[in-house]
């Protein structure tokens, strides 16, 4: 009879604990807005589950983990990126970014813009259902700066400040918000650590409402696995804690083969992530060719799965120069 009483108080503890954070999450669902600030960019980083705030080794570091630019400039070369999405409901989403050192002054630097846009819809009243002729849209942009500096050689810092603007018809919000990052390199194997927070700032404000922002921790690591003369097998994993929703985790891998073509490089991705109401699975490909004789170009392709909505995809391209 005890054991018996025993496991009861003891499942309806575990149930009451469960139920309290089930509620506490539920809580924090929907209280922040700006939510284009979490919609992850470059095809390669997707297609890997978005296990990237420890790899961050190429230009879409500019949105994943700032420090990363500097690791990706130390030979003083210059990225160049270009990224679409397609989205449900017609949405679509852009990324442009330009890492690069400049002679004299300290550091790495990188310019970025994000675009989330949708297409012109009819105006709808209760007396005009099908229309009153008008159209409206909505959208949001961001435009940023970063900079990145190795301070020893196996770590990294840098930050990233961006200014937003959100536009519905003829309301308009604007604001400020501030990324931070830190990547280090471990003596152990290949083995390197990334951590970032997103999105800090103050609240905005949109007609007569404050929202917070969606502010984010990312931790996460990444390895070699497997590395020869012909291949490479690059594993990851991610841990976030949003401050609207529940905790969730990414783990992703990249395969490549150095030698597809001469001097052509093929790329297979794919991850999971954990804890998501709508997207899992990811797969992708890249293709990475030489354009001249120390640049070259890579093509990459990612697809992620949605539950409810449409599948989304992704296309970029970086360049190398």
């Amino acid at each position: 009879m005890k054991r018996i009483l025993t496991v009861a108080l003891t499942a309806t503890i575990l149930l009451a604990a469960a139920d309290a954070n089930a509620a506490a999450i539920f809580r924090k669902v929907g209280t922040a807005g700006a939510q284009f600030l979490k919609i992850g960019v470059g095809a390669r980083a997707v297609g890997m589950g978005e296990a990237f705030v420890a790899v961050a080794d190429d230009a879409s570091a500019i949105w994943w983990n700032p420090a990363g630019v500097a690791r990706i400039t130390l030979d003083g070369k210059s990225y160049l990126t270009l990224n679409h999405s397609t989205w449900a409901a017609g949405l679509s989403h852009e990324f442009v970014g330009y890492a690069f050192t400049y002679h004299g002054l300290p550091g790495s630097y990188a310019f970025s813009s994000t675009i989330l846009q949708m297409d012109p819809m009819a105006v709808r009243t209760v007396y005009a259902p099908e229309g009153t002729g008008e159209n409206f849209d909505a959208g949001d942009f961001n435009l940023a700066m970063t900079w990145s500096k190795n301070l020893i050689d196996r770590f990294a810092f840098g930050f990233t400040a961006k200014y937003l603007h959100m536009g519905l018809e003829d309301e308009n919000a604007d604001g400020f918000v501030l990324d931070l990052g830190t990547l280090y390199f471990t003596d152990y194997k290949t083995i390197r650590i990334g951590m970032a927070i997103q999105s800090l700032g103050p609240s905005m404000t949109f007609i007569d409402d404050s929202f917070p922002l969606p502010t984010m921790f990312k931790v996460g690591a990444a390895m070699d696995a497997y590395s020869s003369e012909d291949h490479n097998l690059l594993v990851a994993f991610q841990f976030d804690h949003p401050a609207d929703n529940a905790e969730r985790a990414s783990l992703g891998g990249e395969y490549t083969l150095k030698k597809f073509e001469p001097n052509v490089k093929l790329q297979l991705r794919a991850g999971y992530r954990y804890n998501r109401d709508e997207e899992r699975l990811t797969s992708g490909f890249g293709v990475e060719f030489p354009t001249g004789a120390s640049s070259w170009m890579r093509i990459d392709y990612a697809w992620s799965q949605m539950d409810v909505l449409d599948d989304t995809h992704k296309f970029s391209a970086e360049l190398r120069f």
